[in-house]
């Protein structure tokens, strides 16, 4: 005999008890042979007796606390109390106890080696018909793998929250970290724009110095066509320098300013118009830019020259549109003489057809009331997130 066993062996609890016990299961019946063999661990109380100790046990109860049946009879049914169960748990038991009413909780309690478990426990008062509560039905709820989940997922989700803020923490010092460099970058790409607008018109106001000084006025037309060809490189870099997207410029106000800088070559008679006819928010990337504006300036220059020989008037119209999802639509037209056949060299065309490629454009040139130039190349709409 064990010193458990010692202590309780010989009490006179423990005799009455065991007599009380074995009264219950001889007037029980088939109902106790039903609990004792059910799978749920379950005890019995005797409310009459000091302490409320317990009367019966069924062998789950006994499988579930480690402790032998002689062991749990005529204990306070909550022995296995520990240092890890809660006192609230302990006091709703106590207070449902004095108060004759159903309870349920959840409970840590601590099998007969000391390792713990977790249940719900269903307590319920049983009483004589009479109003008086002579015993207390308990039954547990093995939970302890629930609870050792649940745990388990707690942690891991707290460490995962915790993984993610650490993460987060850092995305957000490296999105700073970029949006300084791309604010760096942005500043750097006015000032570089900026400059190569002032290099560009330095250049070409030399070559309109040494064109007034060419004698041959073929030589000074070339001189032009290349001053006309540096200032529209010019126009370029300055509205990317003025420009919210430093990579990519508004064709509307592109076109409009390439206009306005070449109306002047249309003549001071007013025989030639020139008009422009844009869509709103076609966007191109600096790289079109460029040599899209030396085209432009090649077409409509071409069309001065040539369309209306003196003393015809006409319009130069400049349009530009969306001909399909992603694709510019950029149209030079005029209704002067027209062309007799399409010779390269009357258009420039050599140069055009070159830069045309360059922004992976097409181009298609025909007569129709006049010269119509369309090229077609690829909007930058998509690149300006």
């Amino acid at each position: 005999m064990n010193e458990f066993q010692e202590n309780k062996a010989d009490t006179p609890e423990r005799t009455v008890a065991e007599r009380h016990i074995e009264a219950v299961r001889q007037q029980g019946g088939l109902f106790v042979e039903a609990v004792r063999r059910t799978r749920m661990p379950m005890l019995v109380t005797d409310a009459t007796l000091p302490g409320n100790p317990i009367v019966f046990a069924n062998h789950s109860f006994v499988d579930l606390s480690g402790y032998s049946m002689d062991e749990l009879l005529g204990q306070d049914p909550h022995f296995m109390n520990g240092e890890g169960t809660d006192p609230e748990a302990i006091r709703r038991y106590q207070a449902a106890v004095m108060k004759g009413r159903d309870e349920t909780l959840e409970i840590l309690q601590y099998r007969k080696d000391g390792t713990p478990f977790r249940a719900m426990l269903f307590a319920s008062p049983v009483d004589d018909g009479q109003g008086t509560v002579t015993n207390h039905f308990l039954s547990y709820l093995d939970i302890t793998r629930r609870y050792d989940a649940e745990e388990t997922l707690r942690t891991l989700t707290t460490e995962l929250e915790e993984r993610v803020a650490a993460r987060t923490g850092e995305l957000e010092a490296a999105n700073k970290r970029l949006s300084a460099l791309v604010a760096e970058r942005e500043m750097l790409l006015v000032e570089v724009n900026h400059r190569a607008k002032n290099s560009l018109a330095i250049a070409a106001s030399l070559l309109a110095i040494q064109g007034r000084r060419q004698p041959d006025p073929a030589v000074r037309a070339l001189f032009e066509e290349a001053q006309d060809r540096l200032n529209a490189m010019a126009r370029v870099h300055d509205l990317l320098s003025k420009s919210e997207r430093t990579q990519h410029i508004d064709v509307s106000t592109y076109v409009a300013d390439l206009c306005g800088a070449l109306r002047p070559i249309t003549g001071d008679d007013d025989r030639v118009s020139l008009k422009a006819d844009i869509d709103q928010g076609i966007l191109v990337d600096a790289d079109t830019a460029v040599p899209l504006g030396i085209v432009l300036t090649e077409l409509i220059t071409n069309a001065v020259k040539y369309a209306f020989p003196a003393p015809r008037s006409g319009t130069i119209l400049v349009g530009a549109n969306r001909s399909r999802p992603g694709w510019v639509e950029l149209t030079v037209r005029d209704d002067g003489v027209g062309m007799l056949s399409l010779r390269e060299g009357s258009l420039g065309y050599g140069l055009v057809r070159s830069l045309v490629q360059q922004i992976r454009g097409q181009i298609d040139v025909r007569n129709d009331a006049g010269l119509v130039v369309t090229v077609s190349f690829p909007e930058a709409a998509q690149q300006t997130a």
